[in-house]
């Protein structure tokens, strides 16, 4: 087998002693003739294969464990805590049931999608990866983020476009800075620019 990862889980099973090897990677090449499995999340790999995750002692970078009936991923070496892997991610890289308004968190393996709250603001996932410290939504708007945009009945809040499939068109309406602030109308077809960053892009509009 001959395959290329990226941001994934990969499970390889010797094909005489049934011994799992897993790993993760954000970019690999994999050749191998044993079974090999790629998963791109946590939650599909099977509990069965790794050992309990102790409740004391050392755990070690790179392995995987079991834990509440499912699997998580040391990503630091370190002497095991009281707390749970979702209370410590820069310990642990784990899986959470993709529910609305979770927060975002350090250490979680995201999907293109996906929709996170950072410092009140909702943002949705356009590249997976697994966050981290500095690779927060506004770090990389536009790159592994896009702003969801806060709606009212008739109104979006401004966004800032992320590419040419977004941007503001000429008569384009929006909220500024925030919803139920002040409406603006575009003015020049193309918009990516607030009314803050080119007044002459914008007028203020009256319903």
């Amino acid at each position: 087998m001959d395959t290329r990862l990226n941001y994934q889980f990969v499970e390889v099973t010797d094909s005489i002693s049934g011994e799992v090897w897993a790993g993760y990677y954000d970019t690999a090449r994999i050749e191998t003739e044993q079974p090999c499995v790629i998963h791109d999340n946590l939650s599909t790999m099977d509990v069965e294969k790794y050992p309990a995750l102790p409740e004391k002692g050392r755990v070690e970078e790179g392995m995987f464990y079991t834990y509440n009936n499912k699997v998580v991923y040391c990503r630091q070496p370190h002497e095991r805590t009281i707390y749970a892997p979702e209370q410590t991610p820069a310990l642990f890289s784990f899986w959470r049931d993709n529910v609305a308004d979770l927060t975002w968190i350090e250490g979680e393996k995201v999907e293109v999608g996906w929709v996170r709250i950072y410092n009140n603001v909702k943002y949705e996932v356009i590249q997976p990866h697994t966050t981290q410290v500095d690779y927060t939504p506004t770090a990389t708007l536009g790159v592994l983020w896009k702003e969801v945009p806060q709606q009212s009945d008739e109104y979006a809040v401004f966004v800032h476009p992320t590419g040419a499939h977004d941007v503001y068109m000429k008569g384009d309406i929006v909220w500024y800075p925030t919803l139920n602030s002040t409406l603006y109308r575009s003015k020049i077809d193309n918009n990516s620019w607030s009314p803050d960053e080119y007044a002459n892009g914008w007028e203020i509009y009256v319903p």
